[in-house]
């Protein structure tokens, strides 16, 4: 049966979906702090689990170890396993994750004779280039939230020590999925739906963006990389995202008009949108209700992310598919919200608290 495959995270976003596709002809062993449910299991029967906290080492070396016992050597991992938080400032969990638990997963793989360790790294730790220049494959990481300095940190850690295990960098855009499931777009889904004049807003000039990508398709290049793998370089960077990027001035028409609202908008000064920012946060501190946006993206209205992905395109032979791609795939996430809000709103939430529910990405 296939290779074997290690994940990490594999209950979560886009673990849980990796081994749900890889499970049918490989064999997966998939590393949770939070429980597989009982609908993961059952679409992942031949997977193997395995509960650990990849920051301890002893313990990642053990789950490694066993399966070479077994005659069952990893051959590939998939270090999907991040903590993430919608802070600016750094937390501990950062280091004990994104930092030590690479770290930990390096050392093994490279101790067990892995063949490839993929890496989920981010279009959010590169840092934005003035207008009409593009990011590519070997565009340094290095942006300033504590996400993304631990995602890049975990980046150097993996080319300084390329030399024990071959790597992959997958930098991913942002990920959505049919219940949309991406804290920025959630945002604005919500907002550009009202009827009210916030139903309107947009702010700064409507150039605040990033490349988005369905996790159909992470799911999709992901199984490529693995199928590609004898024609690979040691180290490699790739994209796993549309080309250029996808701007809030290209949603908003969009999402209004599929709402039957008016899709003029009314762009609000950036020091505006962050004093209302600080009026909800404190609102919603004294409603002991949660705040997922917060005053640092303020930072980066009118600041898009644009990148070029030729050079994955080339070297995997594989693109998004068309029919997935935000703009075109927003009927459909707009259908769900309209028809079905309160899953909607239950999915959601989930995925924003870090307490997602694996559910397979149907009629895609």
């Amino acid at each position: 049966m296939g290779h074997t495959i290690l994940v990490t995270g594999a209950s979560g976003y886009l673990g849980s979906a990796v081994c749900a596709d890889l499970a049918q002809d490989h064999q997966v062993i998939g590393i949770y702090r939070r429980m597989p449910t009982p609908e993961q299991r059952n679409a992942t029967p031949s997977a193997r689990w395995e509960k650990g906290d990849i920051s301890d080492a002893e313990c990642v070396d053990a789950i490694f170890r066993k399966y070479t016992g077994r005659g069952q050597s990893v051959s590939h991992v998939i270090h999907f396993a991040a903590y993430y938080h919608f802070g600016k400032n750094w937390r501990a969990e950062y280091y004990n994750t994104n930092i030590r638990g690479t770290r930990n997963i390096i050392e093994a793989a490279h101790r067990a004779g892995v063949k490839r360790l993929i890496f989920a790294g981010s279009i959010t730790g590169l840092d934005p280039l003035p207008a009409g220049q593009m990011l590519t494959e070997a565009s340094p990481a290095g942006a300033g939230i504590a996400y993304s300095r631990s995602k890049a940190m975990g980046e150097w850690l993996l080319a300084r020590y390329a030399d024990r295990v071959p790597v992959v960098i997958l930098r991913l855009g942002g990920v959505f999925s049919d219940w949309c499931e991406l804290p920025p777009l959630y945002s604005v889904m919500r907002m550009w739906s009202q009827p009210f004049l916030t139903g309107r807003m947009v702010v700064g000039k409507g150039r605040s963006g990033f490349p988005y990508i369905h996790r159909h398709d992470v799911v999709r290049i992901v199984r490529r990389i693995i199928e590609k793998e004898d024609g690979l370089r040691h180290f490699e960077s790739f994209f796993a995202s549309q080309q250029g990027c996808t701007c809030h001035q290209d949603l908003f028409p969009v999402i209004r008009r599929l709402c039957g609202r008016s899709a003029e908008p009314v762009f609000v000064p950036p020091a505006f949108a962050r004093l209302a920012l600080y009026g909800k946060y404190g609102l919603n501190r004294v409603l002991r209700k949660k705040t997922y946006e917060r005053t640092w993206m303020i930072d980066y209205v009118d600041r898009p992310l644009v990148v070029d992905t030729a050079y994955t395109r080339r070297r995997l032979d594989w693109t998004p598919t068309p029919r997935l791609e935000i703009l075109a795939r927003l009927p459909v996430l707009m259908h769900n919200f309209k028809n079905h809000r309160r899953t909607w709103e239950a999915r959601n939430i989930r995925r924003n608290d870090r307490q997602y529910e694996y559910a397979p990405d149907d009629g895609v």
